[in-house]
């Protein structure tokens, strides 16, 4: 069985959420997490997954309940030979149990049936082995703290072992043994005093020995103690030559003798290389000569041939160059003087032309300028007719909004002259003339119905006066009006209008103003974008360069740039001509000396070649000499670069050598102080040891191992009255001993290899009613496990459980290791020394630390399954 995930639902500090562990692997799966985060967690709610019934509320279930209460659920998918499947329990609340195979979905088992799937899965009726498995957090020991669960786990160990070892009545033989050894110790005090002791001369050879064994206990002890120091020593020069690596890593601890071996070798070799080296470039050197010195002479022996050839046809070559620049420099006299007449020539029409160019530039400057003063009269008309709208704008208050404003007014005016004709009595003229009646000197309207309130005189002109009496409304009707019509009339008295068209007419005058001042606001753009100061400048620019202009009458320009081009192509022409000649001239000129030079330079390698040759009549044996010698250094060239070559294909890279030596003793450079510190511990262990050693204390104790050799001898002697009990106790003791090797055998030779990652020709003994370890035996001495370091402990507790995982592993049984923070009392050495046991084991078995240590099991390597934690 093998965990590939685990969840929790409201267990402890995750409240109301569900907490996810995912991706387990087959080998090593790392946890590691800051304390408090809740792994220890984990492992309680996984034990209680797996051994806790789901009806049941014993301590370990209910202390996972958060202190809210409610319902507890952890679940953990695993997988076995068959399937994947998810095992679910929910404690507390609603309790449940069951088992649900992933692929499908179905479910196999539920409640009671699903504890014996589970104890199935386990073996030995549910209970299992995962006490013997399982690392709870600050657990040193080897045995649980409850008696109960000891006897539990000391059965399994005894059902294991006995189906591995086939020796299940090994241990029962043992107990008889047991009995029979009592009864040969009564025997034996028969030969003795009552109280045990051997009397007579037994006696004294016993006295004798026993002193001398103290007397040997004591100098060993001082052996043992200059040991204990050597080795002290030897402990403080290793942690020295540890602190001088950057991170105590085991590997990198062991790369600066690897990279000295290997640096020291390549470097030997090396040697041999550089040997093979000289021999090979001498041998080339010497072939190299001896090819040099047969190339001169066959080299020489043909250029005699040919520089006497070469000089003749060289002095023709330099006669017939002599020849070439005398021609070529006639031609280039002639070209130089048509070169100069195209100048002249080209200078005049440029004259002509650029003095017509001229003037017609400033006459379209004059051009330019008339239109510039015209655009310049036209901005400042502009700018007037902008101030002056700005200034009608500035002058009128009939804004779009005051005439909105009005135009309400006079809406509500209506509304409350409508309200209050209607309870009014109203007068309403119809005119055929222009006569108007006049009411307080103003003319009455017509066609409008007019009200009238209390005594109202009006005046009918050529006719006389009409006075009507009528009755006075109440406020309701005319108090409205009078306010509509002041608030009207305050209206139009902000910008001085006198009615509502009026106030029109003076909106539309002030709307003219500022279509007049926008037009030309428009109109000063187009004229002048960059402003009045850019056409000004612009203007005077173009007065100054109309100042040459005149009246004269202009040849026409297309004519002078005709002859213009027709001139500066004849000038190129002639200046091509005269480049060609003078380039002729100069190459004439550089073939005649080098004609000279080679024809002299022919003369000479001719005269040197003939010295070089030597006597024709020598000429033959000494080209044949010279093939001997050149073939023999050839031969010797070959042969010691084939030695090169089978060196360096053998040749490791001595950079790459120096690199990894240069890098080891780099990280020696670290933790000066601490380094300062052990120097001084070691000096004083070295004072310490010789010292010691100045005391003779090795020879003192091979005399007195001699003394007591010859002691032991006399006792035995006299204790031959008691030699057959006594040979038949070692036959029981050794009978035992081999029942006892025979049934501890496997898990020993499971625990063998990983006991020595950590120490070397060391061996644990065993408890033959507990059936776990119950001392180490190191260098020879045997120490008691209960008197061993916590880490010592805690380390051999951990190989242990391994072992025996693996003897589970062998009769199918796959069950993971649970590590929950152990190791914390290993040092680096020891740490790391476990790493490699775990990671030996986890190639075919499922290990699961939990740690908060991460950054020191980051060595550790393995998987590092997914955390979640999400809301429920």
């Amino acid at each position: 069985m093998r965990l590939r995930a685990l969840h929790l639902e409201n267990v402890r500090r995750f409240v109301g959420q569900r907490l996810s562990v995912t991706g387990i692997g087959d080998g090593i799966s790392v946890i590691a997490e800051p304390n408090e985060f809740g792994k220890s967690t984990l492992f309680d709610a996984l034990h209680a997954l797996m051994f806790a019934k789901y009806s049941g509320k014993p301590a370990a279930v209910s202390s996972l309940q958060p202190y809210a209460g409610g319902a507890v659920g952890v679940s953990a998918d695993v997988e076995t030979d068959a399937a994947l499947f998810r095992v679910e329990k929910r404690f507390m609340s609603r309790p449940m149990a069951r088992v649900v195979r992933l692929s499908d979905g179905a479910v196999l088992a539920q409640e009671d049936a699903a504890e014996s799937w589970i104890a199935a899965q386990l073996g030995i009726d549910g209970k299992g082995p995962a006490g013997m498995l399982w690392v709870r957090q600050g657990q040193l020991g080897l045995d649980p703290e409850k008696p109960a669960d000891q006897v539990e786990q000391t059965e399994t160990r005894r059902d294991i072992l006995s189906s591995v070892a086939g020796e299940i009545d090994a241990m029962t033989g043992g107990r008889r043994m047991d009995r029979v050894r009592r009864r040969v110790a009564a025997a034996l005090a028969e030969l003795t005093t009552a109280t045990g002791r051997p009397s007579g001369e037994w006696k004294v050879a016993r006295e004798t020995l026993e002193r001398l064994n103290a007397d040997f206990a004591a100098i060993d002890a001082r052996a043992t103690a200059l040991a204990d120091k050597l080795a002290g020593r030897t402990a403080t020069e290793a942690l020295q030559r540890r602190l001088d690596t950057p991170d105590a890593d085991a590997r990198r601890r062991a790369a600066r003798t690897e990279a000295q071996a290997a640096l020291e070798a390549a470097q030997a070799h090396a040697g041999k290389l550089r040997s093979a080296e000289m021999a090979r470039d001498l041998a080339a050197s010497e072939a190299r000569r001896t090819r040099e010195e047969l190339d001169r002479f066959l080299t020489a022996l043909e250029t005699v041939e040919n520089a006497t050839r070469a000089a003749r046809e060289s002095h023709a070559r330099a006669q017939d160059a002599a020849h070439e620049v005398t021609a070529r420099k006639a031609a280039l006299d002639a070209a130089q003087a048509a070169n100069d007449a195209a100048a002249t020539t080209l200078e005049a029409a440029r004259r002509a032309h650029d003095s017509t160019r001229a003037q017609i530039a400033a006459r379209k400057a004059g051009e330019r300028a008339a239109e510039l003063a015209a655009r310049l009269q036209q901005v400042e008309t502009a700018r007037t007719a902008q101030e002056t709208a700005n200034a009608r704008l500035r002058a009128s208050k009939a804004t779009p909004d005051w005439l909105a404003r009005v135009e309400s007014a006079e809406s509500d005016l209506a509304a409350a002259t409508a309200a209050a004709m209607a309870q009014a009595v109203t007068l309403r003229l119809d005119y055929d003339g222009d006569a108007r009646v006049l009411r307080d000197g103003a003319p009455l309207p017509g066609a409008t119905p007019l009200p009238l309130e209390g005594v109202q005189v009006l005046t009918l002109p050529g006719i006389g006066t009409l006075t009507v009496q009528a009755p006075v409304g109440g406020d309701s009707g005319a108090e409205p009006l009078r306010h509509a019509r002041t608030a009207r009339d305050a209206l139009l008295a902000e910008a001085g209008a006198e009615s509502l068209a009026h106030a029109r007419a003076l909106a539309a005058d002030r709307a003219e103003a500022a279509r007049n001042r926008d037009g030309a606001k428009a109109l000063l753009t187009t004229l002048a974008p960059d402003g009045d100061a850019r056409l000004r400048a612009a203007l005077a620019e173009a007065q100054l360069a109309a100042e040459g202009a005149d009246d004269t009458t202009l040849p026409p320009l297309d004519s002078l740039e005709a002859a213009l081009s027709a001139a500066q192509a004849e000038a190129a022409r002639s200046h091509d001509s005269l480049t060609l000649a003078r380039d002729a001239h100069s190459d004439a000129r550089a073939d005649a000396s080098a004609a000279a030079a080679h024809a002299a330079a022919d003369t000479q390698a001719r005269d040197a070649a003939r010295s070089a040759t030597g006597p024709e009549a020598e000429q033959a044996s000494r080209r044949a000499d010279l093939l001997r010698t050149c073939a023999t250094a050839d031969a010797a060239l070959t042969t010691a670069q084939g030695a090169l070559d089978t060196l360096a294909a053998d040749a490791p890279d001595l950079a790459t050598c120096e690199a990894a030596l240069e890098r080891a003793e780099a990280a020696l450079q670290t933790a000066a102080a601490q380094r300062q510190q052990t120097a001084q511990r070691l000096a004083e262990l070295s004072a310490e040891i010789r010292a010691m050693a100045g005391e003779g204390i090795e020879e003192a104790r091979d005399t007195l191992a001699e003394e007591l050799q010859t002691a032991r001898t006399t006792e035995a002697r006299l204790a031959r009255r008691a030699a057959g009990l006594t040979r038949l106790r070692n036959a029981l003791d050794d009978a035992r001993a081999a029942a006892q090797d025979s049934y501890f055998g496997p898990v020993q030779a499971e625990l063998a290899p990983l006991l020595a990652i950590l120490h070397r020709d060391a061996a644990l003994s065993f408890d033959s009613d507990r059936l776990l370890p119950d001392g180490l035996t190191r260098t020879g001495t045997a120490e008691r496990f209960d008197a061993l370091s916590g880490g010592t402990r805690e380390q051999i507790a951990v190989l242990t459980r391994l072992a025996f995982a693996r003897l589970f592993a062998r009769q199918g049984r796959h069950l993971p290791i649970v590590l929950d923070d152990a190791l914390v009392y290993s040092d680096d050495d020891r740490i790391t020394a476990m790493f490699t046991a775990l990671t030996r084991v986890a190639r075919d078995q499922q290990i699961i630390v939990l740690t908060c240590r991460q950054l020191a099991f980051q060595d550790l390597g393995g998987i590092r399954p997914q955390i979640s934690v999400s809301d429920l």
